[in-house]
């Protein structure tokens, strides 16, 4: 085998034994977004950046102050309070109850 070859087995051997990225939530197109709510897409938003910050890790002290400031000014400890409320407040609105389902259900 040639060095580049080798190369590039052993490349695609160690990206094999990584674990598949995972969306935190489903993208909302333009149009969903302003069907929306604003106070839903804002919590959307929300629940995305709870997501993405609750897998990071802090390989050290300031990357785990950088996370620590995330989730709290996302709020990421009111998130489930905060869905209840909206499912109680547009729980007749089926744009609503599918857009915070897919949210709930893309935590994986």
């Amino acid at each position: 085998m040639t060095r580049s070859w080798t190369a590039a087995l052993f490349t695609a051997l160690m990206l094999a034994h990584l674990p598949a990225p995972v969306r935190a939530d489903p993208a909302l197109s333009p149009a969903e977004r302003k069907s929306l709510p604003a106070e839903v897409v804002t919590y959307l938003d929300r629940h995305m950046g709870c997501n993405h910050w609750s897998g990071e890790e802090a390989y050290d002290a300031a990357r785990g102050r950088q996370i620590a400031a995330a989730v709290k000014t996302l709020r990421c400890n009111a998130i489930e309070a905060d869905a209840k409320r909206l499912r109680q407040r547009y729980g007749r609105d089926p744009a609503v109850r599918k857009a915070l389902d897919a949210a709930a259900h893309a935590e994986g």
